[in-house]
């Protein structure tokens, strides 16, 4: 469930969007966002691409890595896929479609006493796209926090060149945040392993429950679940077995909807296992 913060919320005045000039480079320049953050767009080789199979979906032969770089000031903070109890997520739109874009493991914040989710500091948020050489339009629409919230959108275009292209200057960055995005697809890293996923209670209160495995040790694992926009599981409670590669957590439900019963739903797992390794899988629950 989403509460959206409306205590001191700047609306659209702030919701200006600024349109970068066009390069042909590897990235387009920093925009200032009201003196809260800076963001621009930045491109990844080929390369990069092919080292991370496990994270990116398989696109055609006309599939571009790109980025979304954020640099924020002091105690501002921008969000993850699923926000938590207050703001939006980040967005990223090519052609006003919006795209799938890979998230890094966000960090838990605590906003006006509400629980969220999302990014501090600096994030480098990857997307694919699929385009031919030339001029490329992209959008990026998010909100950022600290004693008040505020959206924004920003436009941003570059030019992409013809042909293969190899290691460029952004390549590290790009790898560097990559590697924090949970792997969807394949073995999982440092065996992490979801090995089961139910509930307890009566519809309107219950707990979902799930149990993990992983080659090293979840002493700093962490459990994040996403069943919709009405629903909010809270930060886990979690019980270390004894060999300390295998842990149980239980989330506790919040939802606007009356009476909610998890029985059938298909719930979004996103685990971590607090060392560098996480995985981002789908689940359906038991019906009854």
């Amino acid at each position: 469930m989403r509460l959206f913060v409306s205590i001191s919320l700047v609306l659209s005045s702030l919701f200006g969007a600024g349109l970068s000039a066009v390069l042909a480079d590897n990235e387009t320049p920093w925009q200032d966002h009201q003196g809260m953050l800076s963001t621009r767009i930045i491109v990844a080789s080929n390369d990069v691409a092919v080292s991370f199979s496990g994270v990116l979906d398989p696109l055609g032969e006309r599939s571009v890595l790109l980025a979304w770089e954020a640099k924020l000031e002091d105690g501002w903070k921008t969000y993850w896929r699923s926000p938590g109890e207050a703001g939006l997520p980040v967005r990223i739109f090519h052609d006003e479609k919006q795209l799938d874009i890979l998230y890094p493991v966000p960090v838990r914040f605590e906003l006006f006493g509400l629980e969220t989710y999302g990014y501090s500091k600096q994030v480098v948020i990857p997307f694919q796209i699929e385009s031919d050489a030339g001029t490329v339009s992209l959008s990026a629409d998010f909100m950022v926090c600290k004693e008040i919230c505020v959206p924004f959108k920003a436009n941003y275009q570059l030019t992409l060149g013809s042909g293969d292209r190899g290691t460029i200057v952004t390549d590290t960055k790009i790898s560097t945040w990559l590697a924090r995005v949970p792997v969807r697809h394949g073995e999982a890293p440092g065996g992490l392993t979801i090995k089961s996923v139910s509930y307890a209670g009566k519809p309107g209160y219950q707990n979902l429950l799930v149990e993990a495995t992983s080659s090293r040790p979840l002493t700093k694992a962490d459990l994040l679940a996403e069943l919709d926009e009405t629903t909010q599981f809270h930060a886990p409670s979690m019980r270390l077995l004894p060999d300390g590669q295998s842990a149980r957590f239980v989330l506790d439900v919040m939802s606007t909807q009356k009476g909610l019963d998890l029985a059938g739903k298909t719930v979004r797992l996103t685990m971590s296992d607090g060392r560098g390794n996480a995985i981002d899988r789908f689940f359906s629950l038991p019906a009854r």
